[in-house]
């Protein structure tokens, strides 16, 4: 068994896998609302039923751009594999497969019974990916500043171009 391979490709597959089995009935809305609605209704006894209802939706919405924000994350560990920096062939790459994947996700949830495919939730997955990609840019672009200036060819994390550019 190869383990390097499984330690680059299992996790960004493994989590498109939980992606997916989130994608059945067993996650539509009806169903998340009977854990997520008392909570809501504990944190916020006051609420109207149409608020409650609202925040639901957000914490869905949330999930869509965090789910998809972890999996341009692992896209990008896995195609940067073996450098010290993701290249920004490896992150635009990281970027396509997470949105095709959002877009596969969606399509596969037009199939399920309690669940409808949505090209609103694309973009909010889409969102979540971009800003996964830009955030590791920024905290690497920080990290750089508060060590110094470390070249821009030896620092960890910097996005560049394949050819060095």
């Amino acid at each position: 068994m190869n383990w390097a391979a499984i330690s680059r490709w299992g996790p960004p597959v493994l989590w498109m896998a939980v992606i997916s089995l989130g994608s059945t009935d067993a996650f539509a809305a009806s169903e998340t609302s009977r854990f997520i609605g008392p909570v809501l209704r504990w944190l916020f006894p006051n609420a109207s039923p149409d608020t409650l209802e609202l925040a639901h939706a957000a914490i869905r919405k949330a999930g869509h751009v965090a789910e998809f924000a972890a999996l341009a994350l692992l896209w990008g560990r896995a195609l940067s594999w073996g450098t010290a920096v993701w290249q920004r062939g490896a992150v635009v790459r990281a970027l396509l497969f997470t949105i095709i994947f959002a877009i596969l996700d969606e399509t596969h949830q037009a199939f399920e019974s309690g669940r409808t495919g949505s090209v609103i939730d694309v973009g909010w997955d889409s969102l979540g990916a971009i800003l996964a990609i830009v955030g590791r840019w920024a905290i690497v672009k920080c990290r750089e500043g508060d060590t110094g200036s470390r070249g821009e060819n030896n620092a960890p994390g910097v996005l560049k171009r394949a050819d060095g550019d």
